[in-house]
């Protein structure tokens, strides 16, 4: 990470519960995905 930290994005420029939940659904259904990992936060 850059000393001077990183740029944090509009929450409107972010995926909503929702639409992750839906993006996930498409990708098990249509690609036949078991496991689905979603990572992140910030750092400590």
């Amino acid at each position: 990470m850059p000393a001077e930290g990183l740029e944090w994005l509009p929450r409107d420029g972010l995926l909503s519960f929702e639409e992750i939940s839906r993006v996930a659904s498409l990708v098990v259904e249509r690609f036949g995905i078991r496991s689905i990992r979603l990572t992140g936060g910030e750092p400590t």
